[in-house]
């Protein structure tokens, strides 16, 4: 081990606060669909959690629409900004649904401070998700009792251009596309997020 990568360890265990994510969130090309609201991954995105060894890999195919905030909210918190990636984990988290919502919130808090999010910018979301993130957990539910697909599976990848996610998702129905169910078991990251310290910005 060099002595800078020994001494970053160490002052991971002794002081916390000043860990640093092990591998932060790298962005991935996205497609967006033809309304701009929504967008598929080209490629998976993978986010390991503070200085655990626990890795979320959201899968090529996720459909986002990053930050769900209302258009009446966009002045003050806009759909992307630096906490956008981690948005994008937060939304496949709530469309998996093997952890459960409140650990899913607290995995995207973390996210943002490793994004680097101010933190009042990051509580506001946080606090947000966790007041009325419940109907967007409902809806997902619905959406995979409906059978409706999340995830574009890669023969399906060539999409036509100005196609609507919501048109999009009706054709993948057509052809028998249908979502996987949550998982049986809990993924082991689910607790990471959890009583976390949370990196200083």
């Amino acid at each position: 081990m060099g002595k800078a990568l020994c001494l970053t360890f160490v002052l991971g265990l002794l002081f916390p606060q000043w860990a640093i994510a092990q591998q932060p969130i790298a962005p991935v090309p996205m497609t967006p669909f033809g309304d701009g609201q929504d967008s598929v991954l080209t490629g998976n995105l993978q986010y390991q959690v503070l200085q655990t060894t626990f890795v979320i890999v959201v899968p090529a195919g996720f459909v986002t629409d990053f930050a769900s905030t209302p258009r009446a909210l966009w002045s003050v918190i806009p759909p992307t900004g630096r906490y956008q990636l981690a948005a994008v984990v937060h939304d496949f988290l709530y469309w998996d649904q093997g952890c459960t919502r409140e650990q899913a919130d607290a995995i995207f808090r973390v996210a943002m401070a490793e994004s680097n999010v101010k933190p009042y910018e990051r509580d506001l979301m946080w606090q947000a998700v966790r007041s009325f993130g419940q109907s967007a957990w409902n809806e997902n539910a619905a959406a995979k009792q409906a059978g409706k697909p999340r995830i574009v599976p890669a023969a399906y990848m060539n999409i036509p251009p100005l196609v609507t996610w919501s048109d999009y998702q009706d054709q993948l129905m057509r052809q028998g596309i249908t979502p996987a169910p949550a998982p049986a078991t809990p993924p082991v990251y689910c607790t990471a997020g959890v009583s976390a310290t949370l990196p200083s910005p």
